[in-house]
């Protein structure tokens, strides 16, 4: 018999196995008195294939039992040793027990049946997969029957304080969860709810509310019964939503996450639904937007006047050169004129109030394709995109009459005047970015020169 196939089998079919036997407990009704977490089934499968294993190495002959077997020393049987010490003192029966072990037995003869093994070898090992179920169950029968009723008695109340001690456990743990948790049936019933839950939207502050005095919530958490409703039509394991509700803690936002409840046998079919408050998060998110909002705009904005600083005029006419096409771009240098006689005569904020007026002034004439720039304190750069000299200089010209119309109403001890300096660029290559600006500041001076001249002729 092809033993090494058949110790592969059996290490190789523990998903398979645990499958099978937790059918064979759902249709008999053994699963409401079992585990519902699926690592306590994986291990009782892991526990009779590895004791099945060392048996199959000790001997390759089917385990007979004779009349004068001591199976307290059975090798073969110390597993089921070992399973009656540890189910006894959980209140298990030993009726319950054996009833449940035929079905893991059923189980590994099912895997023997649909292998590939030939017709005499499932024979044979269906029969030593028999004895030594037999052998098992004999070890846990022996070591069950070894104690008295006293003992038994015992045995089952420290088992009861224990049970006890876990059940506050739980609920101590439950009730200290930071977040609020709601546990709901398959009917959408709510079970229970922790402190959290409790205080946010039941306004009390004694923990085990639920627990001890079944306090309504049902109406409290309508809207939850619909969230649930939708997340079982998903037929999804778990889903995330974010909400912001009126607790009595004030205005909340949560990220609010159904999850099914992790029950291998289904006995527990459920819904836990956590609350994580992420109303503070938000809120430092929404300032850190705003500050970074505000360093991004200072980092491109000259502070005082709104517009562009130099570092982005510079980037933003380096990036108008490299998409000219079939329609020129003009640049215009200007430097606003007296600004020195104004800061020293009236006072800096004089002087920025006139920078601050001119600039608004630009703004309100230029289209919003076109850019400003703050070169410097009295000195700004306007780009024209798509625009001739004439056309720019139509723009300029427009700007200074707007000016000059306000001057005349005689608001302000000074005049609002700049001179300023127009290149027209019809192709990339005509100039580099500084032959650009360089050419514009000396038509912005030639500007300055002519109009002192005037004004010296004038005079």
């Amino acid at each position: 018999m092809d033993f090494i196939k058949f110790r592969n089998l059996i290490l190789s079919s523990e998903v398979t196995l645990m499958g099978k036997i937790l059918v064979y407990a759902k249709e008999r009704d053994y699963a409401k008195y079992t585990s519902t977490l699926a690592e306590a089934w994986r291990l009782s499968i892991s526990g009779l294939s590895e004791a099945l294993i060392q048996a199959s190495y000790r001997s390759e002959s089917i385990p007979e039992i004779g009349p004068d077997e001591d199976f307290s020393k059975n090798k073969i049987a110390e597993f089921g040793v070992m399973e009656a010490k540890r189910h006894r003192s959980r209140g298990i029966t030993l009726e319950m027990f054996l009833g449940l072990m035929k079905y893991y037995h059923q189980s590994y003869i099912d895997l023997i049946a649909e292998s590939d093994f030939s017709t005499e070898e499932k024979v044979f090992f269906s029969q030593y997969i028999k004895r030594y179920f037999d052998h098992v169950e004999l070890g846990f029968i022996t070591e069950w029957t070894t104690l008295s009723e006293s003992t038994k008695v015992q045995n089952l109340q420290a088992q009861n304080r224990d049970i006890t001690n876990e059940k506050n456990k739980y609920l101590t743990v439950f009730e200290s969860i930071y977040d609020p948790i709601v546990l709901v049936d398959q009917d959408n019933r709510i079970e229970n709810f922790n402190h959290q839950a409790a205080v946010a939207f039941a306004d009390t502050n004694v923990s085990g509310k639920k627990y001890y005095s079944d306090t309504d919530m049902e109406n409290t958490f309508t809207w939850l019964k619909n969230e649930i409703d939708q997340f079982m039509k998903l037929k999804k394991e778990e889903i995330s939503i974010e909400q912001t509700l009126s607790t009595k803690l004030g205005q909340k936002t949560y990220v609010i996450k159904l999850k099914k409840m992790m029950d291998i046998t289904e006995r527990y079919a459920g819904t836990v639904v956590t609350f994580s408050d992420i109303t503070d998060r938000l809120e430092f998110e929404r300032q850190l937007k705003a500050q970074n909002e505000k360093l991004e705009y200072y980092a491109y904005t000259d502070h005082m006047t709104g517009v562009l600083n130099r570092r982005t005029g510079l980037f933003t006419l380096e990036k108008e050169l490299a998409s000219i096409k079939s329609k020129s771009l003009s640049v215009c240098f200007m430097d606003i004129d007296g600004l020195k006689y104004v800061n020293d005569k009236y006072g800096h904020t004089e002087g920025d109030n006139l920078i601050n007026f001119i600039v608004t002034t630009i703004k309100e004439k230029i289209s919003l394709k076109d850019s400003i720039s703050r070169f410097g304190g009295d000195e700004f750069l306007i780009i024209f995109p798509e625009c001739s000299y004439s056309e720019a200089e139509v723009v300029i010209r427009s700007i200074i009459e707007a000016l000059t119309d306000h001057d005349n109403k005689g608001i302000d001890a000074y005049k609002h005047v700049f001179s300023y300096g127009i290149v027209e660029v019809l192709r990339a290559s005509d100039y580099d970015l500084d032959d650009i600006i360089k050419l514009a500041d000396q038509r912005m001076y030639q500007n300055k020169s002519n109009k002192k001249k005037r004004i010296d002729k004038r005079t």
